[in-house]
Order: C-alpha cells, then sequence, then structure tokens
C-alpha cells in the first residue's frame, strides 16, 4: 500500500522548532521563510464546532487541524505568505467577510487561508467536499461569482505549495 505524502505534516515537524527554512523563491534568490503553527485543536471541539456550525470539512484538513489549529507558512521580510485560520478564526473570518461587503459568499463556504500580501483568500466549498474541487480561489478584486475552484484537494495543494516554496503557483 503507497502512503499519501503529506507536506504540511513534514513542513510542521521540520519548522516546529526552528520555524524558518531556507527558500528559494521563483526569481532563484535564497530568502529565509519562517512559521508559526498553532495548537492543536481536540478532537471534542472539533466535533462541536462542525456540529454546531454544521461543517462538511475535508478529512485532510481535519487532519491539519488535530496537528495544528492554524499556521503562518513561507512568511519572508515582505509580508507575503499565508495564514491558515484556526477553525474557530475561519468561521468568525467567513461570517465577518458576508456580512461586510462579500454578499456573495455562500452558506457552505468557509475561508481558510489568506494571502498575508494581498488579502486574497482560499475557501471551502462544503457542499463539494465529497468531490475532488473543493477549494475555491476569492480574489478580493473579483466579485465571488468569478471566484474559480481548484483541481486539487488540500492535501494536494498543500503539496504543491511546499513543491513551490510557497509561490501562489495557482495562480501562475
Amino acid at each position: 500500500m503507497i502512503k499519501r505524502f503529506y507536506a504540511l505534516e513534514e513542513l510542521f515537524l521540520k519548522t516546529k522548532e526552528k520555524k524558518e527554512l531556507e527558500c528559494t523563491n521563483l526569481l532563484g534568490n535564497v530568502i529565509k521563510c519562517s512559521f508559526k503553527w498553532n495548537q492543536p485543536i481536540s478532537m471534542e471541539k472539533l466535533k462541536n464546532l462542525t456540529d454546531i456550525h454544521q461543517l462538511q470539512l475535508p478529512a485532510d484538513y481535519k487532519k491539519f487541524l488535530l496537528m495544528a489549529n492554524g499556521a503562518i507558512l513561507y512568511d519572508d521580510d515582505e509580508n507575503s505568505g499565508y495564514q491558515l485560520l484556526a477553525l474557530e478564526e475561519a468561521i468568525d473570518f467567513t461570517k465577518k467577510k458576508r456580512a461586510f461587503g462579500f454578499e456573495g459568499i455562500k452558506e457552505e463556504w468557509l475561508i481558510f487561508m489568506v494571502d498575508l500580501f494581498d488579502s486574497n483568500m482560499l475557501l471551502f466549498d462544503m457542499g463539494e467536499v465529497g468531490n475532488k474541487r473543493y477549494i475555491l480561489d476569492g480574489i478580493v478584486e473579483n466579485p465571488e461569482k468569478e471566484w474559480k475552484y481548484l483541481k486539487w484537494d488540500f492535501t494536494k495543494f498543500m503539496n504543491l505549495l511546499f513543491r513551490t516554496n510557497g509561490d501562489n503557483f495557482w495562480r501562475w
């Protein structure tokens, strides 16, 4: 049986103590990227939040939450990188965005990651989690009806983010 590679777990193990990694950016420059990992969520709290808010989260995202309930990934001196939101933050952030200017964010969508440089968002379409295309690219300058589905699940997406040293490859 082939074990599925989980890059987010590898990043966690490599950066949990040291909290930084040397990365090569798209221009070939070696830069230092920092990482910050939140404490894991408890199984009980995860179950309570998913039940109360009727969340259909991907299994691989739940695995991440049990490892670290939120993280800062690939942050460099220019405030680029990503914030993987803690589950509570994701719920609150999604509600706030929906209430203040993003009325097109559907009830079954959950913002799980924010780009620290340009505030663009990645969302789960929890109604599509059974399919392999459930991540939406939320470009803040575009109306929500123009947001596109990415062709990867959470694990594949994180694996590709790892391989590209944190570059937003999905927009190339």
